[in-house]
């Protein structure tokens, strides 16, 4: 989506096969994704949603860097010149603006020789030291801002991940891939000399050093930056790793917690093919499932949309050979360009906000909900639709699904959409529940 300027910061869409400039954002969409144990197994009365036994229950960690229970909205925006990432700390309302944070290239130690994008996206959130609190990943160079009680802070203690060679474009997602119970970060490596998949293990010192570094020969073709997100597709106590949105690869699992070096399986499975994916329980049973979405829209818009609807593909974790396909939409209308997953009516069951664009360099977009907990897990009808505008240079902006997280804990998901200058945290009724300016009015780092 194109995003006019807003306070000075500039958000334009992300083309994606562009050149290596453009891909260097495409993991950090996801990159803080990472599955630690938990005891927190939901049961709501009278709800399809009741846990089976299970071996974890795995939810993905929340970004809360201050450690206050309450979820923040934390992302990166940079251009080639500046690099800042903006913090706005939670509360019982959702995400107060007026206590935003902006970390600038400097607080964060990112060198000026690194290149750098120009969308927002979430940057890693782990704790990568084993000190209790929520370090923060960012950029290309993986730069450490080390946490501590109040959260990582402008002017302290930050670092940059020991990465072996060159070839980054983004910042490593976090997961326990061999399933140690330490933290470990993983990153696709695309230079001239060498295209791997890196896998750091943890934990790590604050000298940024990984226990260990295994180096795996790439899964893709040739000039494929893949998007890394992390989940638990088999139940176990490792992380396993998704590749996707390559023009020429389907979608690739690496199960995590084999006898392998790094942790994750040799041979990856092929997924549907498909532009994302994401983790989450649409059917309340305990165990994490795969949803893969396909819009069939073209990432430059250079290439007519055929005349068919996009579709998610899922596969629930008590099925672990079945695909259940959907289509979503009118014909050419997108279904599947984005995709997200939270409990957003609290049921116990995580629900799937699928986004719609007809185009991917056109304002246009509208999210589709599609409740988690019917019979079959996803596809419990009405869909609840939801769409945002702002006024543009050239037209209408819409709001384009950012994240799912309980932003004001209250025990409900709510989606966060981006559309031009403005950020709006909804309910999975389509009802505001807190709207702010992207520009910052107060409280900014140095």
């Amino acid at each position: 989506m194109h995003f006019p300027k807003a306070g000075g910061l500039s958000f334009r869409h992300l083309r994606m096969w562009h050149a290596v400039s453009a891909s260097l954002i495409v993991v950090a969409a996801v990159a803080f994704l990472i599955l630690l144990p938990s005891d927190r197994v939901r049961s709501v009365p009278n709800s399809p949603c009741r846990p089976a036994d299970s071996a974890r229950n795995d939810t993905p960690v929340t970004p809360d860097l201050d450690g206050d229970g309450l979820v923040d909205l934390v992302y990166e925006n940079a251009d080639t010149e500046n690099f800042d990432v903006v913090v706005v700390p939670g509360s019982e309302q959702g995400p107060d603006q007026d206590r935003t944070t902006v970390l600038t290239r400097h607080d964060l130690g990112v060198p000026d020789h690194i290149q750098t994008s120009d969308e927002p996206w979430q940057p890693t959130i782990a704790d990568l030291d084993e000190d209790g609190h929520a370090d923060l990943v960012v950029s290309a160079a993986a730069s450490v801002l080390w946490g501590g009680p109040k959260g990582p802070q402008a002017g302290g203690p930050h670092g940059r991940v020991r990465l072996p060679g060159s070839g980054y474009h983004t910042a490593p997602v976090a997961g326990d891939f061999d399933g140690d119970g330490h933290t470990d970060l993983a990153v696709f490596r695309d230079s001239n000399e060498e295209r791997e998949l890196v896998v750091l293990k943890g934990p790590f010192k604050r000298s940024g050093a990984p226990a260990r570094i295994v180096e795996i020969p790439s899964p893709v073709h040739e000039g494929a930056t893949p998007v890394l997100v992390a989940g638990d597709a088999n139940d176990d106590r490792a992380t396993d790793l998704a590749l996707y949105d390559s023009p020429w690869d389907p979608p690739l699992l690496f199960t995590g917690g084999a006898r392998t070096a790094g942790g994750l399986s040799k041979d990856p499975e092929r997924l549907p093919e498909g532009e994302n994916v994401v983790f989450g329980d649409f059917d309340g049973d305990g165990r994490q499932d795969v949803a893969v979405g396909r819009s069939f829209v073209d990432s430059y818009d250079e290439e007519e949309t055929p005349h068919r609807r996009g579709r998610v593909s899922v596969r629930y974790g008590t099925e672990p050979g079945k695909w259940v396909t959907m289509d979503g939409g009118d014909f050419k209308e997108g279904f599947g360009t984005g995709l997200a997953a939270g409990d957003l009516n609290g049921d116990g069951c995580d629900d799937l906000a699928v986004q719609l664009t007809k185009k991917k360099e056109t304002g246009d977009a509208r999210i589709e909900v599609l409740r988690g907990g019917s019979e079959h897990g996803l596809g419990s009808k009405p869909w609840r639709a939801t769409e945002r505008s702002v006024p543009g240079d050239d037209g209408p902006v819409d709001g384009t699904l950012f994240a799912v997280h309980d932003w004001d804990g209250d025990g409900h998901a709510e989606m966060a959409l981006l559309g031009g200058d403005r950020w709006w945290i909804t309910d999975g009724t389509d009802r505001d529940e807190v709207s702010f300016p992207v520009a910052p009015s107060t409280g900014q780092g140095s």
